[in-house]
């Protein structure tokens, strides 16, 4: 909405009028394999791999959005040094060793297409974490460029609280 006054003009000017078409695709699958290093928030215990497997749906709602909802598996090697020295050395926290050390999320996002390249919010929540490391939310925000319609890289930095942890 907006107003608009042009001085010594007898006739208004002619405006075109854009035909709005709808934009809309079927809801696709994507399967996404992540890797990367992370370390804990031990002074001295070093980078370790990560794997993170994910499954999600994806929904084109319009020409520059589609809305994300899926879940995923995380590999942190780290949590497996992590849960040994916290058994070892703390053993009134209640870690005994034997926890297993992968997680479980699951998420919903957001994806704004630019072209063929386009910027990915993810929102998730750990519904398995046994060893009680970070916050259970976790965000995840990068950029995604496609190639072909079945193959894209993503650059993305996962965090929890909003500190930065990985950097996929």
């Amino acid at each position: 909405m907006g107003l608009n006054y042009n001085l010594g003009y007898d006739k208004a000017p002619a405006y075109k009028k854009w035909q709005k078409t709808p934009y809309s695709e079927k809801i696709s699958f994507n399967a996404v394999a992540r890797i990367g290093v992370n370390e804990s928030d031990v002074r001295g215990s070093g980078q370790y791999p990560f794997y993170t497997f994910s499954f999600y749906a994806d929904k084109r709602i319009g020409f520059k959005s589609s809305l994300h909802a899926g879940t995923e598996v995380m590999i942190s090697e780290f949590l497996k040094e992590y849960r040994d020295y916290q058994a070892n050395s703390y053993p009134e926290n209640g870690i005994t060793g034997d926890e297993n050390f992968q997680r479980v999320g699951v998420f919903i996002g957001h994806e704004l297409h630019l072209g063929k390249t386009s910027v990915v919010t993810q929102f998730g929540y750990y519904v398995y974490r046994p060893i009680e490391f970070e916050t259970s939310n976790y965000n995840r925000l990068g950029l995604q460029r496609r190639f072909n319609e079945h193959v894209f890289a993503s650059l993305t930095l996962k965090s929890h609280a909003l500190l930065p942890k990985v950097l996929v």
